[in-house]
């Protein structure tokens, strides 16, 4: 099963042992001084370890005043090396092979860290930078042109096996490629093979100083997402002029930072750069890697007999579950962690406290822990009963079980999941549902029990005796007491997504404009109603991440979802309410049904009897503050490996 991702195959001469590729990503772990640190050594190490076949390091800056942040990992002088060295001998001691990318920020540059005037292919300033651009001379470019390559050599000189050039995602290479921002008129500006002309001095350089046979990769955006930007029909142009300059493989890639697509959230459908690879892989006589939403082995085997791709690159995925490669050799498909695009912990790493620094994962707090988080054999088991088998309880379960604690999970309905699995039901949302197969599949491994349709009760409780009782019992939907809210067409947005309630055809009015209204909202559209969502604050989904929030509010446009912001409820009427508005008070009317998708409330009744009966009471996740997943997931991991 999935043999075609085991089978070994070349970049130039080197042999990568089989397709899985970590690309490089932010890890959000390197130091002011420009190093990888120690929990960069083991983040990396994790991904070799976990059974990657090539593993290809964060961007590093090749030129000071081409650092993208004050952080940014340096190759730009020898005293990188001893630090490269250590970061390729970890990779190598674990299995993989391992490519250095090397990058100049251009126009993307950060002026805090470089205190300089960012440069670029051409004067435009970056939408994203605003700041003013100087363009490069003709000269700069060529001394460029030399520092990739003398930062090749110290790749070399590290240990490491090959370079990829980053020529993707609007940096400097990706603007001399793009027609949007090179508006040069030298050698290289003008015509798409001209623009790729720096590119494939710069892998001329990288063969003369390293050798012909040290490889070379070059990442590129088939399709830059840009109004006048790349599209593939240059991508496919400019592929074929980098393999004729000496490239030994084409890294195929999406978007830019400006257009916002780099990284893609679950609006996304897994795999969709394949159709790009692919035309590229049509174009070249090289190995081809794809990335882009590449999440499940399925797709991953699929992109490579189908002829997409050589390679397939596991971006977020190998955040997510750094083991991805091992579990699909040993058939352990049911133990992944399957990356549902939320995109919370990866790429907008907001911590959850303040001893939590780079990328993690919502589902899986583990990963950018290593070396640091550990899940250690307890020296006296417990007794734990754990109420509520949504993702908060199944996660503390199997990781107490995992420590050798004796582990029941009692949960009222016939199905695990919680809110979580309500969560799965609007579009594209579907992986989420995988999240609680997992963590039930390694409750399962490790020995926690799981009761459903068993209600917690003060008597049952008591049966079990436990030493340690957690309540995991999460949260219920806000029902504020305003007049007529319990009218009969009024219904919670949980017993929609439930199915318990199915709108059809109708005018439907929602309270609440967060997530879980907008949600619904998307779901309901599938049944042909025509939405109105009103809500006090002023946007919908305030909370959500960036990526994720545009995809999700482009969506509500398309499908014609009306909003109506600032709006104070004052009273459910038969066929719609009455609200306040700056001050006025007026009427929506005319509705079949109303939904309520104000969000929810700690639910935790247990609280008082568990502590009659136990001594060690813990309560997680929202049951004791109404929160996230996130936060939940993260606060019950730490809590498991502390009983």
């Amino acid at each position: 099963m999935f043999n075609k991702l085991f089978e070994p195959m070349k970049i130039g001469n080197l042999e990568i042992k089989n397709r899985l590729v970590v690309p490089a990503m932010d890890s959000g772990t390197t130091t002011k001084e420009h190093l990888f640190s120690e929990q960069s050594f083991n983040y990396f190490a994790a991904r070799a370890k976990g059974g990657f076949g090539l593993v290809i390091t964060e961007f590093l800056c090749v030129s000071e005043e081409g650092l993208s942040g004050e952080a940014q990992a340096g190759i730009y002088d020898d005293s990188f090396i001893p630090n490269l060295t250590e970061l390729a001998k970890r990779l190598h001691d674990n299995g993989a092979a391992c490519f250095a990318q090397i990058h100049h920020a251009g126009m993307q540059s950060s002026r805090k860290a470089t205190n300089q005037i960012a440069v670029g292919a051409s004067s435009i300033p970056s939408p994203n930078n605003l700041q003013p651009v100087r363009e490069l001379t003709t000269e700069e470019v060529w001394t460029l042109v030399g520092k990739f390559g003398d930062a090749a050599v110290r790749s070399k000189k590290a240990g490491f096996d090959g370079v990829e050039v980053h020529g993707a995602h609007g940096y400097l290479i990706g603007q001399f490629l793009s027609k949007s921002t090179n508006k040069r008129i030298d050698e290289f500006g003008g015509s798409t093979t001209a623009r790729a002309r720096f590119a494939s001095e710069i892998i001329k350089n990288v063969k003369k100083k390293c050798g012909e046979d040290y490889p070379v990769i070059v990442r590129i955006s088939a399709d830059e997402d840009l109004e006048n930007g790349n599209t593939i029909i240059d991508s496919k142009a400019q592929a074929k002029v980098l393999e004729e300059a000496g490239a030994d493989a084409i890294h195929v890639s999406f978007g830019t930072i400006v257009s916002g697509s780099v990284a893609l959230p679950n609006y996304i459908q897994p795999g969709f750069n394949s159709i790009n690879s692919k035309e590229i892989k049509e174009t070249v006589n090289i190995p081809v890697l794809c990335v882009g939403r590449i999440n499940d082995p399925s797709i991953a085997e699929s992109i490579i007999l189908s002829g997409a791709a050589d390679f397939v690159s596991i971006g977020r995925q190998s955040i997510c579950d750094p083991e991805f490669a091992n579990k699909i050799k040993e058939n352990r498909l049911d133990e992944i962690f399957y990356c549902s695009g939320c995109m919370q912990r990866c790429f907008y790493t907001k911590t959850c406290e303040e001893s939590d620094v780079g990328v993690s994962c919502m589902i899986n707090p583990f990963s950018g822990k290593e070396g640091n988080w550990e899940i250690k054999k307890t020296e006296k088991a417990k007794k734990v009963v754990v109420v509520g088998a949504g993702p908060i309880g199944l996660q503390t379960a199997w990781i107490l079980a995992k420590r050798g604690h004796n582990v029941t999970v009692l949960e009222k309905e016939q199905y695990a999941g919680g809110q979580y699995r309500l969560a799965s039901v609007p579009p594209m949302k579907q992986d989420l549902s995988k999240t609680i197969h997992t963590y039930e599949t390694l409750c399962n491994k490790y020995g926690a029990k799981i009761k459903y349709e068993v209600e917690a009760t003060k008597e049952v409780l008591e049966s079990y005796k436990a030493d340690t009782i957690i309540l995991a019992t999460g949260s219920v939907p806000v029902i504020p007491p305003i007049k007529g809210i319990d009218g009969d067409n009024v219904y919670k947005a949980n017993d929609i997504l439930k199915g318990d309630r199915i709108l059809g055809n109708q005018k439907v009015l929602i309270i609440g404009a967060g997530l879980v209204g907008c949600e619904t909202a998307e779901f309901l559209n599938l049944y042909k109603n025509n939405i109105t969502i009103v809500d006090m604050i002023k946007e919908m989904a305030p909370l959500l991440a960036k990526a994720p929030r545009r995809h999700l509010l482009a969506r509500l446009k398309v499908a014609k979802v009306k909003f109506n912001p600032e709006i104070k409820v004052l009273e459910f009427t038969a066929d719609g309410i009455k609200y306040e508005h700056n001050g006025d008070q007026e009427e929506l009317s005319g509705f079949d049904s109303i939904v309520l998708g104000i969000g929810s409330k700690s639910y935790n009744p247990l609280l008082e009897v568990s502590e009659e009966i136990c001594n060690e009471v813990y309560s997680i996740g929202d049951a004791k503050k109404a929160s996230d997943a996130k936060m939940g997931i993260y606060e019950a991991s730490k809590l498991a490996m502390s009983i």
